[in-house]
């Protein structure tokens, strides 16, 4: 498997797409080294971070049942920089109209052939990570990654539902590095 250690993002990503359910712009942001973090935005990671379902799913093993702080947002935020600087992993932010931070993406790996990716969305925000997703592939595909997949909890219907619309097909079940299996979703992004 071939892994490009330089992926061809040349500057800061930001990216407009639109919200399907209210027509409003939205934009996905890299959240790299040069991504300006206040507090306001500490603040609005480690409250969509602290949702039930969100928490639950993705953080709750992790924090080892402790709460998601505005401390585990800056280590986040942290990691992210680092990502974009060693070139290891590719943190993107999903802002609305109002420029608040409602969602995550990122790109896992520099491997071009077949990348992982990851999101989260806030409850409280609905109608745009289908468009996000969609847009991170297309960034993807400029940047040079030929596939993408996500890896999704059977019971995760929101997920699920998600990729199939961005275009991910089905490729069975595997085995996460948590020891529960999740269903594969891939997408060709074609170069």
């Amino acid at each position: 498997m071939e892994v490009n250690a330089s992926p061809v993002f040349s500057e800061p990503v930001q990216i407009e797409f639109r919200n399907y359910l209210t027509g409003q712009m939205m934009s996905l942001n890299s959240a790299d080294f040069l991504f300006e973090c206040s507090e306001e935005n500490i603040r609005q990671i480690a409250a969509i971070c602290s949702q039930k379902n969100i928490y639950d799913r993705l953080f709750k093993p992790r924090l080892n049942g402790q709460p998601y702080t505005l401390e585990s947002a800056r280590d986040f935020v942290h990691w992210s920089r680092k990502g974009w600087l060693e070139k290891t992993h590719f943190v993107f932010l999903i802002k609305d109209i109002k420029d608040e931070i409602v969602g995550c993406l990122d790109i896992r790996s520099p491997n071009f052939d077949e990348a992982p990716i990851g999101y989260w969305a806030s409850e409280h925000a609905r109608g745009f990570m289908t468009n996000a997703v969609l847009a991170l592939c297309k960034v993807a595909r400029n940047a040079g990654y030929r596939s993408l997949y996500a890896l999704a909890a059977p019971d995760n219907q929101k997920s699920i539902g998600v990729l199939r619309r961005a275009g991910f097909q089905e490729k069975g079940m595997v085995d996460n590095k948590d020891g529960k299996e999740r269903v594969k979703y891939k997408i060709l992004l074609g170069r």
